[in-house]
């Protein structure tokens, strides 16, 4: 959440308070319409994304098998060295994407499938998908909105009667960073042998500023 966070103010990081305030207001506003403007389109118990996830898991539960126990238990088998137990009361699978997404897995839907042959009340499958992914929770999440401000000239002014002055800066040398300082583990995984890799970056020519070459293979006339 940090790092989505910090993603979204990034061209608003370095402004004044109020201004990086302001931006961020903004930003929010124009997010929470076109939400909304997704909602009023979308149809269904669930949100669009959780829809789309749980068709290709329907699609994969067909190729399984299961073996019920007649109780609460469930084996499910599939590919070589995917079988798992489901508990359909503990809601859980031992895979744990069930778990950690709220959105039933393939196991979890061909258990549930054997448990409505078997003559069980299971409803739809859409039913046992947390009520995180349901659209009513997603229009409560988006249901407040962010009112308009005037613009400065029409603020009132403060009462307080102690001037608050901004501190004495320090203009440091070089170009202020806008890049978020990375944490340790991933400046680990681009060190190797000491070095920083260049896996993930593209050198350009200091010649003609193309990507691919550097100055010695360029063949760009002098």
């Amino acid at each position: 959440m940090c790092e989505v966070f910090n993603g979204k103010i990034v061209e608003g990081r370095d402004m004044p308070n109020i201004s990086s305030l302001e931006y961020i207001k903004e930003y929010l506003m124009r997010r929470i319409v076109n939400v909304l403007e997704v909602i009023d389109k979308s149809e269904g118990l669930l949100t669009p994304t959780a829809t789309t996830e749980l068709q290709n898991i329907r699609t994969n539960a067909a190729h399984y098998t299961v073996q019920w126990n007649g109780g609460d238990l469930y084996q499910v088998s599939g590919r070589p060295g995917k079988q798992r137990v489901v508990d359909l009361v503990k809601r859980t699978c031992t895979c744990r994407r069930w778990e950690l997404t709220g959105i039933p897995c393939e196991h979890v839907v061909a258990a549930i499938w054997n448990k409505a042959l078997n003559g069980g009340r299971v409803g739809a499958v859409e039913s046992w998908v947390n009520p995180v992914h349901r659209m009513d929770t997603w229009r409560q999440v988006y249901s407040f909105k962010i009112n308009p401000i005037n613009g400065r000239p029409l603020w009132p002014r403060s009462q307080v009667p102690t001037t608050l002055t901004p501190p004495k800066h320090n203009k440091q040398v070089g170009r202020p960073k806008k890049a978020r300082t990375r944490s340790a583990f991933e400046l680990e995984d681009l060190t190797q042998g000491g070095k920083l890799s260049k896996k993930e970056t593209k050198g350009a020519c200091s010649k003609c500023g193309n990507t691919g070459h550097n100055i010695r293979t360029c063949k760009q006339a002098r």
